[in-house]
């Protein structure tokens, strides 16, 4: 089962969201690791590649953008990136 962590820039990102959106993101992350993130909310459009970084919106108004990279060996989702444009 694939489990996610962060990266040095994007924990920093990550503890200075608000605690509420925080708990979104972790529920987004959650859920990718459950079934496949390198599929997880995938556009038909988007080409698949394992070790692809994949980027994924998050918040009731998609105001957050996550970007992280699928190791599909490692069996790990590496977060290295998370944006947020609300309040």
């Amino acid at each position: 089962m694939f489990r996610w962590v962060l990266a040095p820039p994007a924990h920093q990102e990550f503890d200075g969201l608000p605690p509420q959106v925080r708990l979104m993101l972790a529920a987004l992350l959650d859920a990718a690791v459950l079934v496949d993130p390198a599929e997880y909310r995938r556009r038909r459009d988007e080409p698949t590649s394992p070790g692809a970084l994949r980027m994924l919106t998050f918040g009731t108004h998609d105001e957050g953008l996550v970007t992280f990279l699928v190791d599909p060996p490692g069996e790990q989702v590496l977060v290295v990136k998370v944006q947020w444009l609300g309040e």
